[in-house]
């Protein structure tokens, strides 16, 4: 029989992650939790959660599996979602030696193969290129999955990364009522962490509200301009042929905010915006913002500018 080797535990490095619509069913937040660390002998460590500013603390059992973890040592340029960023990579320093990423064709990306948080935007990597000390060069990229393309401007050197893997992450249970702005407070305690680890998140909400809409566009239409835009939906990732996004919300209802003052709502993805209002709006350019308002929240907003 094959004996495992018997390698240090060490110290525990704990994350906790809001991640957005997984199914399209959330009607609250979906707060992921991922341990590993910087041993390989680590295996996993208890959690307890307060979700009142730590007056209470409850147990929460165990980690899952040890999760790929590591931090970000270049900055990722902000790109579009809508086709492969062949164009940039990354640097990523795993936390371990024995961590590794592999590279996947586009058949498993389309899978859903190598889907990975760097900062707050989910990504997914085609290639996985080793460069020595543990740190891979990600690259042939797919940026802003399940609607994070808002993240991809806000990267910074030294953020996390997480590989997000069904048998490494974690989702814990939250109390009845607690919404958007509410903090969690987590510890995780290995066998070899003289303190607990800890992390700290603030709910945004993110599997609850609709992705933001997407393909603005404005054009002249008589005495003022259509502006028009496409639906996205938590149930909807993919667009079946010839069938429309479905919604997935109780009704369908959008806001827009022209230069960040005046407010319209629409219930279909247009809106006609009349000469008059645009009078009223001020000079050129004008600034649109439309939000998708759900049933559980309202998206984050998409910006057109018109001339």
């Amino acid at each position: 029989m094959l004996e495992q080797p018997d390698m240090p535990h060490g110290p525990t490095v704990v994350r906790l992650h809001e991640l957005p619509p997984v199914d399209g069913s959330e009607e609250r937040p979906v707060v992921a939790v991922l341990a590993a660390g910087p041993q390989p002998g680590w295996r996993r460590a208890a959690l307890s959660a307060s979700f009142d500013g730590g007056a209470s603390w409850n147990d929460l059992g165990g980690t899952a599996a040890p999760a790929v973890l590591g931090t970000v040592t270049t900055l990722l340029p902000t790109a579009g979602s809508s086709l492969i960023d062949a164009e940039n990579s990354v640097l990523v320093e795993l936390l371990n030696d024995e961590m590794e990423l592999l590279s996947r064709d586009d058949d498993a990306l389309v899978a859903g193969a190598n889907l990975a948080l760097i900062g707050e935007e989910l990504v997914q990597f085609g290639r996985a290129a080793p460069v020595g000390d543990g740190v891979f060069r990600l690259s042939r990229l797919l940026r802003g999955r399940r609607g994070t393309e808002w993240a991809a401007a806000g990267h910074a050197i030294g953020e996390g990364f997480a590989l997000i893997e069904p048998h490494s992450v974690r989702i814990i249970d939250l109390p009845p009522g607690l919404e958007a702005g509410a903090v969690v407070e987590l510890l995780a305690s290995g066998i070899a962490d003289e303190e607990p680890a800890q992390a700290t998140l603030t709910l945004t909400g993110e599997a609850a509200r609709p992705p933001a809409p997407v393909h603005l566009a404005a054009d002249p239409a008589g005495d003022g301009t259509q502006i028009r835009w496409v639906r996205r939906s938590r149930q909807g990732w993919t667009w079946p042929s010839g069938a429309d996004t479905p919604l997935g919300e109780e009704r369908e209802l959008y806001r827009l905010t022209f230069n960040g003052q005046r407010s319209a709502e629409a219930a279909s993805p247009a809106y006609l915006y009349t000469a008059s209002e645009r009078a009223g709006d001020g000079v050129a350019p004008v600034t649109v913002e439309i939000v998708q308002l759900g049933t559980h929240g309202s998206s984050r907003p998409a910006t057109l500018v018109i001339p």
